[in-house]
């Protein structure tokens, strides 16, 4: 990783663990949210949310790992401010992963089987934002001339993921069979899964100009 400083073993090591709980996270994430549309809450529904909490708990441990190592290698101080700018920005995406699953399963959230293709949709846009921006990181620490690409993918996807919650709200709030309560707690869920391709997006701007700066 010599874009941010000489070779660090024992960094590059923690990093690559970090970002392995972090894509743990969504991968049950992603294993859940199946289960949830195919067929409800259950067994299978609540181990994959065990899961996910546990990835990203250990992502959050390793991340404050990791700001304590930084501080204590011979790096530059813009430098260590970067990094630790893009892990503080990143880390709020495991988490907010957890949090879509997390109101699911405590406010026993059913959705309107005629939704569900959409809400696929837009889960599914939303990972795919997830999985860009991580390219991008890895880009950004590898190879930061292709950062501009990377980055422009995950605007793309934000902005298809802002098409499908207005697609799905206008759905909601056409409806006349589902009470306010309802149709608030469906529009709270649609706010916090495309919350994840927001954040994504943010990332990404940051990987951009971070990028920028290392090139000058």
């Amino acid at each position: 990783m010599p874009f941010f400083w000489k070779k660090v073993a024992s960094i590059e090591k923690m990093l690559s663990d970090y970002f392995e709980r972090c894509d743990t996270c969504f991968q049950m994430f992603e294993k859940a949210l199946g289960v949830f549309f195919d067929t409800g809450q259950g067994a299978t529904f609540e181990a994959a949310v065990q899961k996910a909490h546990e990835a990203e708990s250990a992502a959050d441990d390793m991340r404050r790992e990791i700001e304590l190592t930084l501080y204590g290698k011979a790096l530059l101080p813009d430098s260590r401010g970067d990094l630790l700018g893009l892990l503080e920005a990143f880390d709020r995406l495991p988490n907010m992963a957890e949090t879509v699953l997390f109101a699911l399963r405590c406010q026993r959230i059913e959705l309107p089987k005629n939704l569900v293709p959409l809400y696929r949709r837009l889960v599914d846009v939303n990972l795919q934002s997830y999985y860009l921006c991580r390219r991008a990181v890895d880009a950004l620490l590898s190879n930061p001339k292709i950062t501009l690409h990377a980055s422009k993918e995950v605007d793309e996807k934000e902005s298809e993921s802002d098409r499908i919650e207005r697609e799905i709200m206008c759905q909601i709030f056409d409806t006349a069979e589902f009470d306010t309560g309802h149709k608030l707690l469906l529009k709270d869920l649609i706010l916090l899964i495309g919350g994840i391709s927001d954040r994504a997006e943010a990332v990404a701007d940051r990987i951009g100009i971070v990028a920028i700066k290392r090139q000058i």
